[in-house]
């Protein structure tokens, strides 16, 4: 029979349970991570499908911090405030009414949410100041999210700029 007395002194009871709650510490924590991360992951793609691909600029301010900034790394230019994203994306819709954004791969790392993804639409409205062209185009596109308090803060979008406008000029071969 074991007594209290050799349960303290022996060092393989403390140790095993160090080690025991060690593990269930390390545990929660890394699925809290990955919650977190899965969280984050289902924030982009809910903006992915309602604000781009359909269009739902009200559910904007669901998704988006008020002071969200977009970094168009192309040329470098910045969109700040949800505002003026909003006029973007209505704009960008109009000249593609059946825009769409098909995520091909998604990683998240904390508070970043990376993104592959294929842009689909027809150009049917004025884009960039030129006239539509009635051409279907199709661009592979990246971007890195940054989330804060369950919000979209921050978003670096790379298009294949080239390619759009290859696809825009492109004449029609007979």
């Amino acid at each position: 029979m074991i007594n209290k007395t050799t349960l303290i002194k022996s060092p393989i009871i403390p140790i095993t349970f160090f080690f025991s709650v060690s593990l269930v510490i390390i545990g929660c924590s890394q699925s809290n991570d990955e919650s977190i991360e899965e969280r984050n992951k289902h924030i982009v793609r809910k903006m992915n499908v309602e604000v781009w691909n359909k269009g739902n600029l009200e559910t904007m301010d669901e998704l988006y911090s008020p002071d969200f900034v977009w970094h168009f790394l192309p040329n470098g230019s910045e969109t700040i405030g949800l505002d003026s994203l909003r006029e973007h994306v209505r704009n960008h819709r109009e000249a593609f009414p059946n825009w769409t954004e098909e995520i091909r791969h998604i990683v998240a790392e904390g508070d970043f949410v990376m993104i592959h993804f294929v842009s689909r639409g027809t150009n049917e409205g004025s884009f960039l100041g030129n006239p539509p062209t009635g051409k279907q185009i199709q661009i592979n596109e990246m971007s890195i999210f940054r989330i804060a308090n369950g919000k979209i803060a921050e978003q670096w979008l790379l298009p294949d700029i080239v390619s759009l406008q290859q696809q825009l000029v492109q004449t029609k071969k007979e």
